[in-house]
């Protein structure tokens, strides 16, 4: 590789140093002979233009690419994404530079599929990554970031909206869901793997009931999208689709319990995340009105409620019922009027 390896100065500078050494300097990751090498795999015009295939990064085949996010001239700036081997794209950086600080923090290299965040899995030694250590050092003044997903993070905040709405449309297994906040959601309970929500676990599938959960009424069925489990009685949270927004963050989110009961909890998913935030008992459809189970506090907690105002700048309520409360006093009286006539009562 020379100095001409492409059109990005950081990239070639890497490729040099690459010739330099005789073995890995980071987990899984290897540049490509040639730089945007032929995609056509890919199959979609959309896919094959937006994205640039520049390294390997991992033994299986997964490959590290330039997403085209606007048509900007300078590739640096670009974000970096990871296509899995056996499935799966995923961001992993914002621009070059901070993919070259992903690099060298690397300890297992990364691996991902359909629909499931960012993982990393045991990988062989990197005997070079001192050389690489000191290579960004020297010619980036850059340092290893405290842990690889931090850039993924990082990446998933500042673009990961505009990342759904691109790839949501070409390849709708490629992210948990078509709602930017419930992607982040899913990410951090994957990366946590603790319960921190009283009652509440994220589905396995957006959008889909399981068996025996479905409302028999399928416009009922149509309008409340599911997402995730409410109680350990099997109750559901859903958005409710009000209207044809776009953007589902801005729906209501509704409850629907185990008994067919429907009961508005939260004017759109931010207050919704609150009302997570808040519990200190599961709720549940007490003759047809939200109730609280006493409960245990979730172990991660402390946790989710960092994550809500690291990601969001909110906070808990003081009591989860007052977010009920104010679902009820603005939609209430439409969410009653469109419920009464597909389920037989408000």
């Amino acid at each position: 590789m020379t100095d001409t390896y492409s059109p990005i100065p950081e990239l070639n500078l890497l490729a040099e140093f690459e010739g330099s050494v005789d073995d890995l300097y980071a987990a899984g990751f290897s540049l490509d002979t040639t730089f945007g090498r032929d995609n056509t795999f890919l199959k979609d015009p959309q896919l094959e233009d937006r994205l640039i295939l520049f390294a390997e990064a991992n033994g299986s085949g997964s490959l590290y690419a330039l997403w085209r996010i606007d048509d900007r001239t300078d590739l640096a700036t670009l974000p970096v994404a990871i296509l899995g081997d056996e499935g799966g794209i995923h961001l992993v950086a914002r621009d070059i530079r901070e993919f070259l600080q992903f690099l060298a923090s690397l300890e297992e290299e990364p691996c991902c599929d359909w629909g499931e965040p960012l993982g990393f899995r045991n990988s062989e030694p990197t005997p070079c990554r001192n050389e690489y250590l000191a290579w960004l050092d020297r010619h980036f003044g850059l340092a290893p970031l405290d842990d690889a997903y931090d850039s993924v993070e990082a990446a998933l905040v500042e673009l990961g909206k505009a990342f759904t709405t691109w790839v949501y449309p070409l390849i709708p297994e490629a992210v948990y869901s078509p709602c930017h906040e419930l992607n982040l959601l899913r990410e951090f309970e994957e990366e946590l793997d603790e319960n921190y929500a009283t009652g509440f676990g994220m589905a396995v599938e957006f959008g889909k009931y399981g068996y025996g959960e479905a409302p028999e009424n399928p416009e009922l069925a149509e309008s409340l999208v599911p997402f995730a489990v409410a109680n350990s009685s099997d109750a559901l949270y859903v958005l409710w689709r009000v209207d044809d927004r776009t953007d589902l963050a801005a729906l209501p989110v509704a409850m629907l319990s185990s008994e067919g009961g429907v009961h508005l909890i939260a004017r759109d998913l931010r207050e919704f995340l609150q009302f997570l935030a808040s519990l200190d008992g599961e709720p549940w459809d007490d003759s047809g009105r939200i109730a609280f189970r006493d409960g245990e506090e979730s172990p991660g907690r402390g946790e989710y409620i960092a994550w809500l105002e690291r990601h969001f700048g909110l906070a808990p309520v003081n009591d989860p019922a007052t977010v009920i409360e104010t679902a009820r006093a603005e939609l209430g009286e439409q969410f009653a009027t469109w419920l009464a006539p597909r389920v037989g009562r408000a």
